[in-house]
């Protein structure tokens, strides 16, 4: 590993930026080879697998074969509820949103209690090289980085679509988050986009995160298995005074600890392929816009407003453009054009390290980005029918041309 691309790693875990009391030490980070050689020079944003090179037999699943609707899967894995003692229910979202939406996660299996998993340790860095063995095709790496997660990796053929899936479970039971990738062989024709949802169970409970995955044909999905206010620890990322759990993000809120496996994982992403994230929350009725039927803000998880110079083109735009025409332009706030938007999503340790592209040491967990990348969309919706979120992004975020 280059000098650049050690420093960098080490400011991704932190070590440089006051967290360093609950790290292991920096050769855990530095233990780490090179880059697969499919990856882009941008993977200096942090630590790397072993795989240089696409090993023999590269293209072919090594996973046990299963034949079930993806959906169903999914919403039968089980969410840790935790004790929620501490939550803030005067907070900047209501309890409870869509109960009455559908199915969600299993509520016979909400059992349980998140068990952090430290950032830079062996089993997250695990998270972060399962990434990057995917993305280098490497099939038995990927399964043996799944299992050092304590997860199953299986290869999921959606019985309703007949497209496959790499799909991990847990085993474990530390409620770090389900995963679930495109088969490497259908990568290809796969949408260079990928869906966070790090809060179900609170922004919403039905499915609608792993259909619109399904939906506009996305690359990879990646939803929290443990409620955001389920943990007692908190997280030590930036705080609020408004935000739930008694202001206190806790590490199990995924979208703001990076104790956690679910970070570890987007961050590898991060590392080998520059996709547009969209992270999926909700919101409760004091986010209805006047005279709306269905309201919904979006930002590029920032507040800094744009010209329309600066902002063409970028994937918030596009969406914002298209969702404009579905829902009406009063029924649409997106901060980097408008006014009087609210939860810009500015905190969120995704949106942080997708938008600062680190290169020098950076720790999304309490350190803002003055960068805007243009590959980031944080969004709130009330009453939007799942259906026009599916259409805008899907105009914003074009399939791959065949053959390009």
């Amino acid at each position: 590993m280059s000098r650049a691309a050690r420093v960098a790693a080490w400011g991704l875990f932190g070590l440089t930026a006051g967290h360093a009391e609950k790290r292991p030490a920096p050769a855990a980070a530095a233990s780490v080879a090179p880059p697969p050689a499919a990856a882009k020079a941008a993977a200096a944003s942090g630590p790397t697998t072993a795989a240089a090179a696409k090993p023999a037999g590269a293209g072919v699943s090594c996973l046990p074969q299963r034949r079930v609707d993806l959906v169903k899967l999914i919403t039968e894995q089980p969410l840790a509820r935790g004790s929620n003692r501490g939550m803030n229910r005067g907070a900047s979202k209501d309890l409870d949103l869509n109960q009455d939406r559908g199915p969600g996660p299993n509520p016979d299996a909400r059992s349980g209690q998140f068990v952090a998993v430290s950032r830079g340790a062996p089993r997250w860095l695990a998270g972060f090289n399962l990434a990057l063995a995917w993305e280098n095709d490497d099939c038995k790496a990927f399964s043996e980085f799944a299992a050092q997660m304590g997860y199953e990796a299986i290869e999921v053929t959606d019985a309703p679509t007949g497209e496959h899936h790499y799909v991990l479970l847990e085993k474990a039971g530390r409620h770090n988050g389900l995963f679930v990738f495109r088969a490497p062989a259908e990568r290809g024709s796969a949408r260079a986009l990928t869906i966070t949802a790090p809060h179900v169970g609170f922004d919403f409970r039905d499915a609608r995160g792993i259909r619109l995955y399904r939906e506009v044909k996305a690359v990879a999905y990646l939803q929290n298995t443990a409620e955001r206010c389920s943990s007692e620890d908190c997280s030590g990322c930036t705080a609020f005074a408004s935000y739930a759990c008694g202001g206190c993000p806790r590490q199990s809120d995924a979208a703001h600890s990076v104790d956690h496996l679910l970070f570890a994982v987007y961050a590898g992403l991060e590392a080998v392929r520059k996709d547009v994230r969209f992270e999926y929350h909700g919101a409760g009725p004091h986010a209805a816009l006047p005279g709306c039927r269905a309201s919904a803000h979006l930002s590029q998880g920032a507040t800094r407003m744009l010209t329309p110079q600066e902002d063409q083109g970028t994937a918030a735009s596009l969406f914002w453009q298209a969702l404009e025409q579905r829902l009406g332009a009063q029924c649409v706030c997106y901060h980097q054009r408008e006014r009087g938007c609210q939860l810009p999503g500015a905190a969120s340790v995704f949106g942080r390290l997708t938008n600062e592209e680190p290169t020098t040491p950076f720790d999304p967990c309490g350190q803002p980005t003055a960068r805007i990348s243009g590959r980031f969309v944080h969004f709130e919706w009330f009453q939007v029918p799942p259906e026009d979120i599916a259409a805008a992004l899907a105009a914003a975020v074009p399939l791959p041309r065949p053959g390009g």
